[in-house]
C-alpha cells in the first residue's frame, strides 16, 4: 500500500507541472504508475478527453475542462488485471488556468470572492471480499488573488482481513472542509465549496486556476473501481457593483449559465404557454364553421 500511495503522490506532482500555465483548459490521466501516458491542453478555452486503456489495466477515463464557463468535471471507471505488486492505480485530472483582472469606474481596491462548487460520488465495490482493499480519493483546488490555495481532499477506504471482516471503513475530509456536506457519510457523496476572498486592485493582473483531481486503487485484482465527479465543478465570482471581470483568454466565465430557479420558471412559463394555445386551437376549432367540398 505504501507503494501505491508513493506512486499516487509521484503522478499528482507531475500533473502539477503540467497544468501550470495560463489561459489553457487541461485533461491528463495517469494509469499504472505511467507519468501520465495522455496529457492534453488547449490554448484557448476547452478540453474533452477520454482515454480507454485495456493493457495493464482496464480503464475508461473522461475529463472536461471549459474556461467558458468555467466548468472542471472527471469521471473513471476501472478493473485491475494484474497483481496487488504493480500498483494498479489510475489517475484523472482536469484543471482551468487563466490570468484575470477587474474591470470598473475605481482605482481603489474592491472586495472580491471567488468560489469553486464541488459535487462528487465515491462508491465503495460491494464485491470486496477477503484481504481486499480499495482507496478513492477525490481532491479539488483553487489559487487566486495571490491568497493561499486552497485544498479539498476526501478519501474513502475500505479494507477486509482474511476472514472478510471490515477492518476499516471510513471517508474523510484533508485540508480545507469547511464548507464541505459534514458529516460525511458512508454514501461516498461528496458536496461543498471552495472560496477564496481578497481585495483586488482594478486593471492589476492575477493568476487564477483550479483543478479537480480523481484517484483510484483497489486489490483484489477483477475488480471494479469508480469515481464520478461530472456533475458539478464550476467557479463563480462576486464583484461589487459596477465592476466586472476580464481574461487573458477573453472567454474566462463568459457563457450564460441559468440559475435552476430561472431555468425552473422558464419551464413553467413553456407548458403554461403550451397549455394556453392548446385550449385556444380547442375552442377555436369547436367555433369554426365547416366546409363541405364535393
Amino acid at each position: 500500500m505504501t507503494l501505491a500511495r508513493l506512486a499516487a503522490v509521484t503522478v499528482l506532482a507531475l500533473f502539477g507541472a503540467v497544468q501550470a500555465h495560463a489561459a489553457t483548459a487541461t485533461v491528463g490521466f495517469g494509469i499504472q504508475g505511467e507519468f501520465p501516458p495522455t496529457s492534453f491542453s488547449d490554448p484557448v478555452f476547452t478540453e474533452n478527453s477520454r482515454h480507454v486503456d485495456t493493457t495493464s489495466l482496464l480503464a475508461d477515463l473522461w475529463g472536461s475542462a471549459d474556461l467558458r464557463d468555467g466548468t472542471v468535471r472527471a469521471k473513471m471507471s476501472t478493473t485491475p488485471v494484474t497483481v496487488y505488486q504493480s500498483s494498479p492505480i489510475a489517475i484523472t485530472s482536469v484543471s482551468i488556468t487563466d490570468d484575470l483582472h477587474v474591470i470598473g469606474p475605481g482605482t481603489a481596491p474592491v472586495p472580491m470572492t471567488m468560489t469553486l462548487d464541488v459535487d462528487a460520488l465515491l462508491p465503495i465495490n460491494p464485491a470486496l471480499g477477503a484481504n481486499g482493499y480499495e482507496s478513492l480519493i477525490f481532491r479539488a483546488t483553487m489559487s487566486a488573488l495571490g491568497a493561499p490555495g486552497k485544498e479539498m481532499r476526501v478519501i474513502r477506504s475500505k479494507s477486509l482481513d482474511e476472514n472478510g471482516a471490515v477492518t476499516q471503513d471510513d471517508i474523510i475530509c484533508q485540508w480545507d472542509c469547511g464548507l464541505l456536506n459534514e458529516p460525511l457519510t458512508l454514501a461516498g457523496v461528496v458536496n461543498g465549496k471552495l472560496m477564496v476572498q481578497g481585495m483586488v486592485v482594478p486593471n492589476t493582473s492575477f493568476t487564477f486556476w483550479a483543478t479537480v483531481e480523481l484517484q483510484t486503487f483497489i486489490y483484489p485484482v477483477g475488480l471494479k473501481a469508480e469515481i464520478d465527479a461530472s456533475h458539478t465543478a464550476r467557479v463563480s465570482y462576486s464583484l461589487p457593483t459596477g465592476y466586472t471581470l476580464g481574461s487573458q483568454s477573453g472567454v474566462f466565465l463568459t457563457a450564460p449559465v441559468p440559475e435552476p430557479s430561472t431555468t425552473a420558471l422558464a419551464l413553467a412559463g413553456g407548458a403554461l404557454l403550451v397549455g394556453l394555445l392548446r385550449r385556444r386551437r380547442l375552442v377555436t376549432g369547436a367555433a369554426a364553421p365547416r366546409t363541405r367540398c364535393d
